[in-house]
């Protein structure tokens, strides 16, 4: 048995899952598309975490991280 890789968004009362679409308050026009797995950010060395890629430039990674979770507003499986 595998647990289903999630990440739960308290105040939408959700999770978001890899291949979920996202729309953050400080990026309004760019959906992200969440992503767990191996990425490089910021010129730094690939590291394995929650990341999220700009949908419309995937090559456009940032991590996951726990202020994105509070500025969420949309949500698409």
């Amino acid at each position: 048995m595998y647990e289903v890789l999630r990440v739960d968004v308290p105040h939408l009362d959700m999770s978001l899952v890899p291949g979920c679409r996202v729309r953050l308050g400080r990026f309004e026009t760019t959906v992200w598309v969440v992503s767990y797995g191996w990425y490089s950010w910021g010129g730094n060395r690939p590291q394995l975490g929650w990341f999220l890629a700009d949908e419309s430039n995937p090559s456009s990674v940032k991590p996951l991280q726990l202020p994105d979770l509070d500025d969420i507003y949309f949500v698409e499986y």
